[in-house]
């Protein structure tokens, strides 16, 4: 059976974040398959996250303190972490994020780096730009030296294959969801009457939600507002600047919404829109490919290989015209149309981005790393 060390800062619920739920996930589909034994490292003493699952031994290690700076205190936890991959040298390394890195060369033979959304070489100003200098030293560093890099695909492989030492470095690994319960006909969009769009994000400077209102007001002014609706959910520092600054009767700001009321409105909405500035592979988009929603997203990130032509439609980055244009055709278009969109949406997804498949494409890619001898021992 083949070995594997899972290394994380963090583990749904225990900590919050797109990388840390990833990991859940992929920790617990790949328990799944029963053709891994596991080791997954993780900064949650006292608590058994994977209980039940078999395969599986947890090392918890003391958690971040947070009382210096977080580049600081991640540098010293993968310290903590490459003691114990050390003490496993029969075993592949999966590293989440900075996760180990500091004097990883003694390791870089068998390791597998997943810098998930590349956030620090995406910055949108001079700002952030210098303030995330430090990761992506850190990063270019791993990339240069770890037998694979992970890339979720799109724009991301661009960044990365200029940073990797060797092509074949390069994997490409997208992101998951899990399927919803209800069966294919009770999901797929036929909408009667309005076209109901739906924004699902942070109220943030980057996920383009201005562009997406002023859309709506340039559609609005064209006579179109008893055509279609806008359901924005979520919160954020910009929910009460946006909600006053655009008064517009077709559009509802929802706020936060649980995960059971997110789960409603992605079925009772018909187009999910994210005009988003940067990215990784944004899991709403994956939810609501799941429940057969066509998309309107820009091409940033890994996108692109979510939405092409066959289940929705690419947008240019900050274009409220285009955005605009795109949502009108959408408000025009034949029902039957519409249902393709919606079908080939939840066939992609089912095909290509459930846990179960992302977890055998990582299966695959530990059997070919032990498979050609390339890591020390046994396994």
């Amino acid at each position: 059976m083949l070995k594997v060390i899972f290394c994380t800062d963090g583990i749904f619920p225990h900590a919050v974040g797109g990388m840390q739920r990833h990991s859940r996930l992929l920790v617990e589909a790949l328990a799944k398959t029963g053709e891994l034994e596991l080791v997954v490292i993780h900064p949650h003493p006292g608590v058994e996250v994977f209980e039940g699952l078999q395969h599986i031994r947890e090392i918890s290690l003391p958690p971040l303190p947070g009382k210096k700076h977080y580049f600081l205190e991640l540098r010293e936890y993968s310290k903590l972490v490459l003691a114990e991959v050390k003490k496993l040298p029969d075993h592949l390394v999966y590293s989440q994020g900075l996760s180990i890195w500091a004097g990883m060369q003694k390791v870089v033979d068998r390791t597998i780096i997943n810098p998930h959304g590349l956030e620090p070489y995406q910055t949108l100003n001079l700002k952030d730009y210098l303030k995330t200098w430090p990761y992506r030293i850190a990063f270019n560093r791993l990339f240069r030296r770890c037998q694979h890099t992970v890339s979720l695909g799109g724009r991301l492989t661009e960044i990365l294959r200029k940073r990797v030492a060797r092509p074949e470095q390069l994997i490409v690994l997208p992101n998951a969801t899990n399927p919803v319960d209800q069966p294919p006909e009770d999901v797929i969009k036929r909408p009667e009457g309005k076209i109901k769009f739906m924004f699902v994000g942070r109220f943030t400077s980057n996920k383009g939600i201005d562009v997406l209102l002023n859309a709506v007001q340039l559609l609005n002014e064209e006579g179109l507002q008893d055509r279609f609706e806008l359901d924005l959910c979520g919160k954020g520092p910009l929910l009460e600047e946006m909600r006053s600054s655009f008064p517009l009767s077709n559009v509802r700001f929802r706020g936060f919404v649980s995960d059971e009321e997110l789960d409603r409105a992605y079925l009772e909405n018909h187009i999910l829109v994210l005009p988003t500035l940067f990215e990784g592979m944004p899991t709403v988009v994956l939810e609501g490919m799941a429940r057969a929603m066509p998309v309107i997203v820009t091409d940033v990130g890994a996108t692109l290989e979510l939405v092409g032509h066959d289940n929705g439609f690419i947008i240019r980055k900050k274009d409220v015209k285009h955005l605009a244009e795109t949502m009108k055709l959408i408000i025009n278009i034949d029902q039957g149309n519409l249902v393709e969109l919606s079908e080939r949406a939840l066939e992609k997804f089912l095909e290509r981005f459930t846990w179960e498949v992302v977890a055998h494409k990582h299966l695959r890619l530990f059997k070919g790393l032990s498979e050609a001898g390339e890591v020390p021992g046994n396994i």
